[in-house]
């Protein structure tokens, strides 16, 4: 009983902790010149020296977490460094070494980051925040498939074996003399394993997809209600066909998906896959751990030749739960989040709005 109550308890806040803080390690060193006392630290150059490390800190926590995050930060550096404690909750020094003889301090910290606080720094300085903020919303819609493997067909390889005899020497009256001689080949065929997806019902995701994208500034439809507005070329069915037996959606479906947007006047659909992976058991927790792997994109139908804006995956998430389900569920949320935040950082980058 008491072993179930600390499961909940840790799923419940560490999972909420998690979400909003994160933790990074960072160095700096900092030059200073001598006084009337000699060369000696002050109370400002160490101050400087821990502002400039926790800087280098929030460098590596999104460092870590790609190129797009990396580019995100670009955009808001400057408010970083304006106000510090908004996104670094607390810093804990690891280390410091000063060198009167070179005239330097180096000093290494470990920030607790409020990522929540640095997230909404970045939706706002977005294309899309700022339309917000003026009222001027794009519209965007999406279609995320959850599935897993129904069965996998793997193939034989086929070899294919070539025997050539080839007879050299000449003829004569008496009778010849022949020398034979042999030459083997061959090549082998190998086949793709062709898988087949059983597709399972996760409505609960449409929650954390419109969460991001809406938090973001856009205008989110649920494509449920768009695809009468669409003349009958945007169907979740078709999408959902498309992704039971490949990773991508066939060509026809495409166009329809793009042309039914044009017709609805939605100039967006993020799209993609969630696979999950079979059950195993934490060895850390004993608890059921499920993985899964995601893709998404982002197709921009505002104009008659449709682009794909922004592309991700496959990015892999990890949940825990005492139940097979509950793991699969919070794995699922976390794969959810990890790919719409990625496809909005690249948005972000590429100026959409």
């Amino acid at each position: 009983m008491i072993r179930s109550l600390l499961i909940a308890f840790l799923m419940l806040f560490g999972a909420q902790a998690l979400a909003a803080t994160a933790t990074a390690k960072g160095q700096a060193t900092v030059k200073y010149e001598s006084s009337l006392f000699g060369k000696k630290v002050t109370p400002e150059v160490r101050a400087q020296a821990v502002l400039q490390a926790q800087l280098k800190a929030i460098d590596k926590y999104y460092a870590e977490a790609g190129d797009s995050q990396s580019q995100n930060l670009d955009a808001i550096r400057e408010k970083v460094k304006a106000d510090p404690d908004r996104y670094i909750l607390e810093t804990a020094i690891l280390n410091e070494d000063d060198r009167p003889d070179m005239g330097q301090f180096t000093v290494t910290i470990r920030a607790t980051l409020n990522v929540s606080q640095l997230n909404n720094a970045v939706k706002a300085s977005s294309a899309a925040g700022q339309a917000a903020n003026g009222g001027q919303k794009s519209k965007l819609t999406f279609i995320f498939v959850s599935r897993q493997t129904d069965s996998s067909q793997r193939f034989d390889d086929r070899e294919y074996q070539a025997v050539e005899l080839k007879a050299q020497g000449k003829a004569s009256r008496s009778g010849g003399q022949y020398r034979e001689s042999v030459e083997t080949g061959g090549s082998t065929t190998r086949k793709a394993t062709k898988k087949t997806y059983a597709i399972f019902p996760s409505n609960y995701l449409k929650s954390v997809f419109n969460g991001v994208f809406a938090g973001a500034g856009f205008k989110v439809v649920d494509a449920a209600y768009l695809e009468p507005y669409t003349k009958g070329l945007l169907k979740i069915k078709n999408v959902e066909a498309d992704f039971k037996s490949g990773n991508d959606l066939q060509p026809q479906t495409e166009r329809n998906v793009a042309a039914g947007l044009q017709n609805a006047k939605v100039p967006y659909i993020a799209y993609g896959t969630l696979d999950v992976r079979l059950a195993d058991t934490d060895p850390a927790t004993g608890m059921f751990r499920v993985s899964v792997a995601a893709t998404g994109k982002l197709l921009d139908a505002s104009d008659a030749i449709p682009e794909t804006k922004a592309e991700v995956g496959p990015i892999q998430a990890a949940g825990l739960g005492p139940t097979e389900e509950e793991a699969q569920v919070n794995a699922l949320k976390k794969a959810a989040e990890d790919v719409a935040r990625e496809l909005l950082s690249q948005m972000t980058n590429a100026g959409i709005k």
